[in-house]
């Protein structure tokens, strides 16, 4: 895509892409930032909302409490109920008391004299009497509220209560009254309990849910969404119900409700879980009454914070982000964007090689510097470049001699490698071995490379006298190697002269001694590596039985059923430390096959893990073939292997040697000689001679 979007079109979308990135975080945090602000201002609001209602409602309530404690503080009322049998007292305090009357909010008062337990209370709407209207018992439950009281001692009390007797709803203001000798009485008025809910809660806003708890957190009264609802108390004791069906947390709330009462007036403000949402909840306590008043406010109903500010405010925003992506883009277009594309265009021209272009380089800012260095540069190209064509030209001149005679030194190599092939093919005794009456064999030589650093070897010395084969594995390979072959063959021949071939070891300790002194009398030798594997056999004409001696290569003879190793010496020849080299014999039957091997063929690399050939699949494979006539031995020898190898590289030299020597009593009396011989490490189809 960045292929196709000019400079001019990233020049805007770059500054708009940084200002989108730039303005979701503020975004996100500009809401939480209002959302923590709602929430400020709706504990405010609630807090100030709790203790203004808490006042309304405490104001008039204080206004009652004073008028009645006047009440009770009377002389005629205490002289009255100390006397109340006195009619001239009665008369008298029944006329006080009609002005207290109609100064009571609830148009109404009460007296109870307190050894006769009886009950007085007038009021507006009843015909006014002295008499009582009711005498109280400490038995009834309905009187008990009055007993109660005398029994606390306290000297007031406000509580709201039903009077099934009066069948009214009053915040009842009781005030006892004491003479010198004891309690004389209780004098009191009440207070319009729904008048009083309404005057509180008469400007109910929106997203605000007020309650008002009586004793045991019972709900008295509830304002929300603008209507009161005023429980009827005449229905259930000590109020209504209670707010654990709407509070997800009731155990908070009444940890509210008592913190409050403890405070002494404090306002408790928290933010709890209120009918399935997130509400502010505030409560306050009124002593006066053991009243509670709980207000939930929801912040983001509630007007508590005028947004209509913020739409010119996004408006401006967005308005200014337009002219400055406007004046951005313009001063881009100017500063950078066309320059640079002159720029590119007198690059391309340079590009095509006309190194002549000048470019503009006027300019006294960083654009002017580019196009200075630029031009520095195209000079400094074309000088190089002029330069460079001169060296490539001397260069191939160079090349085109060194390969002319890397060419001749190569075919001189490969002509000498091919000399070295047929010299090193030329002392293996191939054709000696095809002409022994009494050997049936098949040979498999394979160097690494064109010569290698395995031979095999073989003397005949007559039919009435016998024979002597055997594999020589020199340490190396490649032209190394094979100069090794031509030290081990003449060590070979001298040591069979000299030693005679009826004594393998013999031949193998003579070998042993001249290759050591020829390397040590030779100084530059020291370095060299000399040892070699080697196995030789002697079979004797008229013997039933055959001789053996190794080097670190061991003899094997089978019958497919049966596998004899006749382990060689432990040492090499020309090793480090001189090996001992013992004679075994191995009695010759008829069917038996032999075989020598050096160690390239068992530690030739291959199969699934790459591991070598290894010593037990050849003795299996020596097993499974051995009643093969020894040339198709070989071949089958040479699939084996070559199954095994897979892509593998030949790792080493490799030589195999099988034979059958004949036996008297072979019903042919004599054996047809065979050879397979696979040499060259490029030929595909083994050679056979």
């Amino acid at each position: 895509m960045s292929r196709h979007l000019g400079l001019g079109v990233k020049s805007l979308l770059i500054p708009l892409l940084s200002f989108l990135v730039a303005l979701v975080p503020v975004l996100w945090i500009g809401s939480h930032a209002l959302q923590d602000v709602e929430r400020h201002f709706g504990q405010r609001f609630a807090e100030q909302y709790s203790q203004l209602h808490t006042q309304r409602m405490l104001t008039p309530l204080s206004t009652e409490l004073a008028l009645a404690r006047r009440f009770g503080d009377l002389t005629v009322t205490r002289d009255w109920l100390s006397d109340i049998d006195n009619e001239e007292l009665k008369a008298r305090f029944f006329a006080e008391s009609e002005g207290f009357r109609q100064q009571f909010d609830g148009d109404d008062y009460f007296v109870v004299h307190h050894d006769s337990r009886q009950f007085y209370f007038n009021d507006g709407k009843m015909s006014p009497s002295r008499a009582p209207r009711n005498q109280l018992s400490r038995s009834d439950s309905e009187d008990s509220w009055y007993f109660r009281m005398m029994d606390s001692g306290a000297p007031t009390r406000v509580q709201v209560a039903y009077s099934p007797a009066l069948d009214i709803t009053r915040v009842w203001i009781n005030v006892r009254v004491d003479g010198e000798n004891g309690p004389l009485g209780m004098v009191g008025g009440g207070l319009n309990f729904n008048r009083l809910l309404a005057s509180s809660f008469d400007d109910q806003p929106l997203g605000v849910a007020s309650f008002l708890l009586g004793r045991e957190g019972r709900v008295l009264a509830m304002a929300e969404d603008g209507e009161l609802q005023a429980t009827d108390l005449s229905q259930v004791d000590e109020g209504g119900g209670v707010l654990d069906a709407a509070v997800g947390d009731p155990e908070a709330l009444a940890e509210m409700l008592a913190s409050a009462r403890e405070s002494g007036g404090e306002v408790e403000t928290r933010t709890l879980e209120w009918s399935g949402e997130e509400r502010v909840v505030a409560v306050s306590y009124m002593p006066e009454l053991d009243w509670w008043l709980v207000s939930a406010v929801d912040p983001y109903a509630a007007t508590l914070l005028e947004k209509r500010w913020l739409w010119p405010l996004m408006f401006a925003l967005v308005a200014s982000l337009g002219v400055v992506l406007l004046v951005v883009v313009i001063a881009l277009r100017r500063l950078i964007v066309n320059p640079m594309r002159r720029l590119s265009q007198s690059a391309q021209a340079l590009a095509q090689g006309r190194y002549d272009t000048r470019l503009d380089s006027d300019r006294g800012d960083e654009i002017g510097d580019l196009s200075r260095d630029f031009q520095r540069m195209a000079d400094q190209v074309q000088a190089h470049t002029e330069e460079l064509e001169e060296r490539i030209r001397q260069r191939t001149m160079d090349l085109t001699l060194a390969n002319r005679q890397m060419s001749e030194a190569k075919r001189q190599i490969d002509d000498s490698l091919d000399c070295a092939r047929v010299l090193q093919q030329a002392i293996l005794p191939s054709r000696d071995m095809q002409r022994c009456a009494g050997l049936r064999h098949g040979v498999l030589w394979s160097p690494k490379d064109t010569v290698g650093g395995d031979i095999f070897v073989f003397r005949d010395f007559g039919h009435d006298r016998g024979y002597l084969l055997g594999v020589i594995d020199c340490a190396g390979h490649g032209v190394p190697g094979a100069l090794m072959t031509m030290l081990a063959r003449a060590a070979f021949d001298n040591s069979v002269n000299q030693v005679g071939p009826e004594n393998p070891a013999g031949i193998l300790e003579e070998m042993d001694r001249r290759i050591r002194r020829t390397l040590e009398a030779d100084s530059e030798a020291h370095g060299v590596t000399p040892h070699m594997d080697a196995g030789l056999v002697w079979v004797g004409a008229g013997q039933q039985q055959l001789t053996f001696s190794g080097a670190k290569l061991d003899l094997y003879a089978t019958d497919g059923q049966r596998l004899e190793v006749l382990a060689g010496g432990r040492r090499a020849l020309a090793f480090k430390r001189r090996g001992e080299f013992t004679n075994q014999t191995l009695a010759l039957v008829p069917g038996w096959s032999c075989t020598l091997c050096s160690d390239g063929f068992l530690d030739q690399a291959g199969g699934e893990h790459g591991f070598g050939f290894g010593r037990r699949r050849f003795e299996a494979m020596l097993l499974e073939h051995a009643g093969l006539d020894p040339r198709a031995q070989v071949a089958a020898f040479l699939d084996a292997l070559a199954r095994f190898q897979g892509e593998a590289h030949q790792r080493d030299d490799i030589t195999l040697l099988c034979f059958q020597p004949a036996v008297e009593d072979e019903q042919d009396g004599t054996a047809s000689a065979t050879s397979n011989i696979h040499h060259g490490h490029d030929e595909e189809i083994p050679w056979t001679s």
